[in-house]
């Protein structure tokens, strides 16, 4: 997911994938395993901001129409496994789950490679940062009621759309394709934030809940798995004692704003992961 301005600044994606493509044909990683090591993984990430690490580190575009942020993540954890080799890292801030599968479509040779993809998608077609601006404190009450109706109804057609995506990268790969949720953005406990109202919060995340489900539905019939957050990120919401979640008071425009933060994406994202990667199965 992203911010308000993600359509005008992360625009262009299939431009992107076709860019990213033509950079790898160039110079793709090295698949080379450690003469130590039995066997290679090839690792292909993908999806949305909470893939490519908003909220840790810098934003970086690592391919023109492409951004990321450099900082510690899941992505680099899982990277750093023992003979996994991270192969393309196709995610970008605002991708919808179309330009998710249209990104897929140009590494369909890293894809066939591929023995781990993860990603994440789903949540920039709602989409869920406009609600967000629409009922932050700087927002109309009346708007934000009208985009959480709104979200509540294109549930289904999200779903739809990420099983459209899971379906056709589970045609590309024979890999174990793991699909991670989104945590709930706010913890409602302590009362009223400087982002939203508690009561406005309980609702946003209760259509964080529901797009879960969806995804989670979006991969029956597919070999894709989904990995919840939820747990993990138990408490650590936006207005938490102790938040994984980015949240710059002084900028609302900031674009890393309701994404995880480092310690979000190694202490939550990270470990529920890791769960789901059995290395001795893959390569």
């Amino acid at each position: 997911m992203a911010g308000k301005t993600t359509p005008r600044i992360y625009g262009m994606l299939a431009a992107a994938a076709t860019a990213f493509a033509l950079l790898l044909t160039g110079g793709a990683p090295s698949t080379a395993a450690n003469p130590a090591q039995e066997k290679t993984i090839n690792y292909v990430n993908l999806g949305d901001s909470y893939s490519a690490g908003f909220g840790s580190g810098s934003i970086i575009s690592p391919f023109p129409g492409c951004f990321q942020g450099d900082g510690p993540t899941h992505v680099t954890q899982i990277a750093a496994l023992p003979g996994v080799v991270l192969t393309a890292d196709g995610a970008c801030a605002g991708a919808t789950a179309q330009q998710v599968a249209t990104m897929a479509g140009a590494l369909n040779s890293q894809l066939a490679q591929a023995d781990l993809v993860t990603l994440s998608l789903g949540g920039n077609n709602l989409p869920f940062g406009d609600t967000i601006a629409a009922c932050s404190t700087l927002g109309s009450p009346a708007v934000c009621e009208q985009m959480l109706a709104a979200a509540w109804e294109e549930l289904d057609g999200v779903q739809a759309a990420v099983h459209a995506t899971l379906a056709q990268i589970d045609s590309q790969t024979d890999a174990t394709i793991l699909v991670l949720g989104y945590p709930r953005l706010f913890t409602t406990n302590n009362g009223d934030q400087p982002l939203v109202t508690a009561s406005t919060a309980r609702a946003m995340n209760k259509v964080n809940d529901a797009l879960n489900r969806s995804i989670r539905s979006a991969t029956n019939g597919t070999s894709a798995k989904f990995v919840p957050v939820l747990g993990p990120f138990n408490n650590h919401g936006i207005n938490a004692d102790n938040s994984w979640m980015y949240y710059n008071t002084g900028n609302l425009a900031d674009p890393f704003n309701v994404h995880p933060n480092t310690t979000g994406y190694l202490n939550g994202y990270f470990p529920a992961s890791r769960n789901h990667i059995h290395l001795n199965q893959l390569g």
